[in-house]
């Protein structure tokens, strides 16, 4: 049997991991003098209210080699092969911890993917390594197929306020101040293991035919599901959703939650969508 195992940062909902299967190890998120496990004592919906209600700008840390270490033996002692899907080695020591803990059990059974990006994109090569899992394919099977689909997996969101990218500071105040004015709303995906903007819209009514547009011009993979997600957005979502009526046709479509990890740079209200590249 093939185990997949994730972090906190695929942005699947709890619910929809436990169907697949999948482990979650979580990401410590610290916000003031405070340390939370993501998903664990921390939901979106209390997350999303303490960045609302915090002065201090909440920060990420991977799991230790030892949580890593625990884990693995565990699924080693169930006789489970396993494939790792974790998020960019770009933006966190997630990899790096869980190949110390590999090392350290000294074994072949476990496959670590550096999936090079974060949240939806993350999410829908978990989604479709579980499935593999499921028919039957084998852990190198899995692997090689991660480490192709990896390169051809793609985010496109619409990040709803400029105020959570000031207070990070990736954005100037005076930037902000004139995009607020401007009713400007950054587009952005992963690029080369990072998150990068994509481009900008002005004005909501544009914002989610812009992702759709943005999603067909690049080429979709129709052998492959869709993911569409949220920051604690529902309507974003439902007039997102409607916007993709005609592309949703025939295919497999699934549903995630942006979390901490993301959610800390660009607060609540992003709504976008995940696919394989043709």
């Amino acid at each position: 049997m093939v185990r997949i195992i994730t972090d906190s940062t695929c942005d699947l909902t709890k619910e929809r991991r436990e169907a697949l299967g999948v482990l979650c190890v979580p990401l410590m998120v610290h916000i003031g003098e405070q340390t939370y496990y993501d998903g664990v004592d921390l939901t979106n919906i209390e997350f999303y209210k303490k960045l609302r209600e915090e002065q201090t700008f909440p920060t990420t840390a991977q799991p230790t080699p030892h949580t890593f270490e625990e884990v693995f033996a565990q699924c080693l002692q169930n006789k489970e092969e396993v494939v790792c899907i974790f998020i960019s080695s770009k933006m966190s020591g997630t990899v790096q911890s869980a190949n110390i803990a590999k090392n350290i059990l000294e074994t072949d059974d476990i496959y670590i993917v550096d999936s090079q990006n974060v949240c939806l994109s993350m999410g829908l090569l978990v989604e479709i390594a579980a499935k593999m899992a499921q028919d039957g394919k084998s852990a190198k099977e899995i692997y090689d197929a991660m480490e192709t689909l990896k390169h051809r997996v793609r985010l496109c969101a619409a990040v709803e306020t400029l105020e959570y990218l000031k207070k990070g500071g990736r954005l100037s105040a005076t930037a902000a101040t004139i995009g607020t004015l401007l009713n400007v709303h950054p587009i952005i995906g992963i690029s080369d293991g990072l998150v990068t903007t994509l481009g900008k819209v002005r004005g909501k009514k544009k914002l989610y035919d812009t992702l759709k547009t943005m999603a067909v011009e690049d080429g979709i993979d129709d052998t492959y599901p869709i993911l569409f997600g949220h920051a604690q957005a529902q309507e974003n979502y439902d007039k997102l959703y409607e916007a993709c009526a005609d592309l949703r046709e025939n295919k497999t479509v699934l549903y995630g939650e942006f979390g901490c990890v993301v959610g800390a740079h660009t607060g609540p209200g992003v709504v976008g969508l995940a696919y394989i590249k043709a």
